[in-house]
């Protein structure tokens, strides 16, 4: 509607002003110049905004795709650090289980005494190899 009121804002102002021209009266000549840029200026106004309607039209899409982007990064580097961790559980698992076999083949060949001396010594070595590999898993996330 508002272009067809431009349109008809525009011909009523272009008959003024040739109505003024003719008849020599420069003030319906200039209502009629003036009523052409009054709509001429409307065009210029609603051209602008659609352009800045569509500007921000564009720029909310890109904002999506970003964040669909940063969301879909965020799961990868959640994927890889549950990997790595389950990696350096593995691993802990593994050396503990070393360990034990290690000592356990040691204490059969010790008498009652020694082997509850060395059963208490390999306990501390193995929690101190479970606390050397948690602390270095937390220091490589």
């Amino acid at each position: 509607m508002a272009d067809l009121e431009n349109t008809t804002d525009k011909i009523t102002g272009a008959a003024k002003e040739a109505t003024g021209s003719v008849a020599g009266d420069k003030s319906l000549k200039a209502e009629g110049q003036t009523e052409q840029a009054a709509a001429n200026a409307k065009d210029s106004v609603k051209n602008a905004s659609e352009a800045a309607r569509a500007k921000a039209n564009d720029a909310a899409a890109r904002a999506s795709e970003v964040s669909a982007s940063v969301k879909d990064k965020t799961n990868e580097a959640l994927t890889s650090g549950r990997a790595a961790a389950t990696e350096a559980r593995t691993s802990v698992e593994d050396k503990v289980a070393e360990l034990r076999r290690a000592t356990f083949d040691s204490l059969s060949e010790l008498d009652e005494a020694d082997t509850r001396k060395a059963g208490a010594a390999a306990a501390a070595v193995v929690a101190a190899i479970v606390l050397f590999f948690v602390v270095r898993a937390i220091r490589n996330r």
